[in-house]
C-alpha cells in the first residue's frame, strides 16, 4: 500500500518535482547521435480524439481525461500525481501543507504568495472557501438516459441555486419508465470525492488570505486529493459551479498554471504561455491542441506531421504501426481506467446475489481481455481488484513495467507477464457453477437453451454500452455475445457517455452497464463507488451506480478512509474488496491500455496514467537542437 510517512509534514524542501524544480539539462536520443539541449521558444501540436465537454473538471460531466488534459495546465492543484503514481505538492500554488494535528485532524495550507489568476486578480483562501462550498455537494439537475449540460446557474462563496429542465427519458427501454431526477456531483475521483469535502468542519482564511486552515470531523487519509482544478471564488460567484459550457471556455477558465486558454474552437484548442505565471516558465510559447475524429486520423496526423505529440483514447495496431516510425518515441502501457461490468442491484432481475454471481460466471474475462486490449501489451492481465487499476502502485499483484516501442535507448520489448495471486474469482467461464447458481433461485433453461427467470418470464439483460468509449464498447459486445451463447437474452442499449450509462442503471432503465473507473492513490474514492453514503448513484458525487447498499462495506470503506497510517488501512480495503466479490455488484475487467508517442526532438515528454495525463509537466516540454546549433547569448 502507499508509503506509511506520505500523510506526514509536506513542505517545499522536503518534497520538489521534477515538474517544478528541475532545470533544463542536456540530453542524448537513441535516433539522434550526439548530445541535444532544450531550448526555448516555439510551438507544439498535440494530438487527441477526444473532446472535452465542460469548463470545470470538477463535476461529473466534465470528469473526463480530454477536460483534464487541457485544463491541467490552466488551472491550479494543490497536489499533482506524478507519473509515479506519488501526490506531490505544486510549489507554484502552496509553498506548504501539513498536517498540524490528528485530533482533530488539522491541516493548513500556505499559499504562494506569489500565486495570481491570469486577470492578475491573488489566488487566496476564499477560492479555496468557494471549492468547498460548491463540493460539498450542489449541482442542477438531470434524468436518466439523456444528459445535457445545465442552461443556467448562480453561485455565491456559501450557498448555490440552481436551474435547469428536467430532461425526458430518451433512453431505449422496453417499457415506459419515467424520469427520476438526479444530481450531477461536484467531485470527481482525480479532485477528491464529495466524501473528503464533507469531512472538513470549518475552513478559515487567515494571514490576508495567504492561509488556508481545515478542521476535519474524523480523520481524512486522503486530504492531498481536495483542492485541485480550483476556479476564481469570483468566477463561481457569478457564472456558477456548472454553467452551460460545453467546453473549455476562456472567461471561466482564468489560467493559475503556466498556461492560458487563448481560444477555443470545435476542432482546435489553443494554449499560450501564461505571461504572468510565477512558477517554472514554460520553455514552449504556444501550445496547439488538434482534436481527431478517430485514432486513425490521428495516425495519419502524426505521420504527416499535423501533429508532434499524440495521445489516443483508443487504438489499433494500425496506430502502432504508424507510430514505429524512427523519429519518434512510442511509450505503451495501461492507463489508471479500470474497466468493470456493474450490475444494478435494484431491478429485479439482478437484484439477487445468485443472479448477479451466476451471470459473472458466464463471462470468460480472458477471451474479453484477448479479444479486445491483449494484443497491444503483453503485461495486461485480467483485473483483480475493484478499487485498483493493474498500473497503480496498490494493485495486489506486480504491475507492468512500460514498454517503450521505440525511438529510446532503454527500448525493450513487453516482457512476460510476471506471476500474479491466485485471482479472487475465475478469470474464464464456468458454465457448470453459473448454471447452478441461477438454479439456486429458481431460474431455468428451456430445452431451447434459453433461460428463463423463477416467474416464467425470459431472462433478459437490458445492456447499457457505452459507445463514446472505444474499449468499453468492443468489451461489451464479446461480453453480450458470451451472455447469448449461454441462452441469455440480451437487449443493448448504446448511449454516449459514461454517465448515461450509470444513470440508466441506477433508475432501472438498464440491468447491467460497462462502466470505466478513473482509479487514483486515493482509494477512499471507493465511497463514491460503492456505497450509497452520498446518495443515490449521480447525486452529490455518488458513482454508486449499482445502487449497492452494504451496511459491511460501507463500514469498511469509511474506516479506512479514515486511517492515517496507510499501512493500518490496507487489510480494510482488502477486506472490502473481498466482500465485493462475494456481492458481485461489478465484474472488474481490466485496466485500459495507452499509447503515447513524440517526437524523438521533443525533451520533457513523460506520458502519467494519472491526474491530467500527458500534460502533467507541460512546463519541462521543450524543443531540442544539438548543442552546437544552439548559439550563446
Amino acid at each position: 500500500m502507499r508509503h506509511a510517512q506520505t500523510w506526514r509534514h509536506l513542505s517545499f524542501f522536503g518534497i520538489c518535482l521534477a515538474l517544478f524544480c528541475a532545470p533544463g539539462v542536456p540530453l542524448a536520443d537513441a535516433a539522434t547521435k550526439g548530445p541535444w539541449i532544450s531550448v526555448n521558444g516555439g510551438s507544439l501540436s498535440v494530438g487527441i480524439d477526444v473532446s472535452p465537454n465542460s469548463c470545470n473538471p470538477d463535476t461529473l460531466s466534465g470528469d473526463t481525461w480530454a477536460d483534464r488534459l487541457v485544463l491541467g495546465s490552466v488551472l491550479p492543484s494543490t497536489f499533482v500525481t506524478a507519473s509515479t503514481d506519488i501526490p506531490t505538492y505544486n510549489p507554484a500554488l502552496i509553498s506548504q501543507a501539513e498536517v498540524q494535528s490528528t485530533a482533530p485532524q488539522t491541516v493548513v495550507y500556505s499559499i504562494n504568495p506569489k500565486a495570481r489568476w491570469s486577470d492578475g486578480t491573488p489566488i487566496r483562501a476564499r477560492d479555496f472557501i468557494a471549492t468547498w462550498d460548491e463540493e460539498r455537494g450542489q449541482g442542477p439537475m438531470i434524468a436518466s438516459s439523456s444528459v445535457a449540460p445545465a442552461t443556467g446557474s448562480t453561485s455565491s462563496s456559501t450557498t448555490t441555486t440552481t436551474t435547469s429542465p428536467v430532461l425526458k427519458n430518451a433512453g431505449p427501454t422496453p417499457t415506459a419508465t419515467p424520469a427520476i431526477e438526479a444530481i450531477i456531483p461536484g467531485a470527481t475521483a482525480q479532485t477528491g470525492p464529495t466524501f473528503g469535502y464533507r469531512q472538513i468542519a470549518t475552513l478559515k482564511g487567515s494571514n490576508h488570505g495567504l492561509t488556508v486552515t481545515a478542521i476535519f470531523r474524523t480523520p481524512y487519509a486522503d486530504w492531498q486529493s481536495l483542492f485541485n482544478y480550483l476556479l476564481p471564488a469570483k468566477v463561481l460567484k457569478t457564472s456558477g459551479w456548472t454553467p452551460s459550457c460545453v467546453a473549455p471556455t476562456p472567461s471561466y477558465d482564468l489560467s493559475g498554471g503556466p498556461f492560458v486558454l487563448h481560444s477555443v474552437s470545435a476542432s482546435t484548442i489553443v494554449l499560450d504561455k501564461n505571461p504572468h505565471y510565477w512558477g517554472t516558465k514554460p520553455a514552449l510559447t504556444t501550445i496547439t491542441i488538434k482534436i481527431a475524429q478517430n485514432s486513425a486520423q490521428l495516425a495519419h496526423w502524426l505521420a504527416t506531421g499535423v501533429v508532434e505529440v499524440a495521445l489516443p483514447d483508443g487504438f489499433s495496431g494500425s496506430f502502432l504501426s504508424a507510430a514505429t516510425k524512427p523519429n519518434l518515441n512510442t511509450q505503451l502501457t495501461l492507463s489508471a481506467t479500470l474497466l468493470q461490468l456493474e450490475f444494478s442491484t435494484a431491478t429485479s432481475l439482478t437484484q439477487s446475489v445468485a443472479v448477479r454471481d451466476g451471470l459473472a460466471h458466464f463471462i470468460d474475462r480472458s477471451k474479453v481481455l484477448n479479444q479486445v486490449a491483449g494484443w497491444s501489451e503483453a503485461t495486461l492481465a485480467v483485473a483483480q481488484s475493484h478499487f485498483f487499476a493493474q498500473s497503480d502502485k496498490d494493485y495486489p499483484g506486480p504491475p507492468p513495467l512500460p514498454s517503450v516501442v521505440t525511438g529510446q535507448a532503454t527500448y525493450k520489448p513487453s516482457p512476460t507477464a510476471a506471476p500474479v495471486p491466485t485471482p479472487p474469482f475465475p478469470t474464464t467461464a464456468d458454465v457448470v457453477t453459473a448454471a447452478h447458481t441461477l438454479e439456486s433461485v429458481g431460474d431455468n433453461q428451456r430445452r431451447t437453451g434459453a433461460w428463463e427467470t423463477n416467474t416464467g418470464a425470459t431472462l433478459r439483460l437490458r445492456f447499457a454500452i457505452n459507445e463514446s468509449d472505444p474499449w468499453a464498447a468492443v468489451s461489451a459486445n464479446v461480453i453480450a455475445t458470451q451472455w447469448r451463447a449461454q441462452g441469455i437474452t440480451v437487449t443493448v442499449i448504446p448511449v454516449k457517455t459514461a454517465t448515461q450509462a450509470g444513470v440508466d442503471l441506477t433508475n432501472g432503465v438498464a440491468n447491467v452497464a460497462l462502466l470505466a473507473l478513473h482509479t487514483s492513490p486515493y482509494p477512499s474514492q471507493a465511497i463514491a463507488w460503492f456505497t450509497p453514503l452520498l446518495g443515490a448513484g449521480g447525486t452529490d458525487g455518488s458513482q454508486d451506480w449499482s445502487g449497492l447498499n452494504n451496511a459491511t462495506i460501507s463500514s469498511l470503506l469509511v474506516a479506512a478512509s479514515q486511517e492515517l497510517n496507510p499501512v493500518n488501512a490496507e487489510p480494510l480495503y482488502t477486506s472490502a474488496d473481498s466482500d465485493l466479490w462475494a456481492t458481485m455488484p461489478s465484474l472488474p475487467l481490466f485496466a485500459e491500455p495507452s499509447v503515447t508517442s513524440w517526437l524523438g526532438s521533443l525533451s520533457g515528454v513523460v506520458p502519467n496514467t494519472f491526474g491530467p495525463g500527458l500534460m502533467w509537466n507541460v512546463s519541462l516540454w521543450a524543443h531540442r537542437a544539438p548543442a552546437t546549433s544552439v548559439k550563446s547569448p
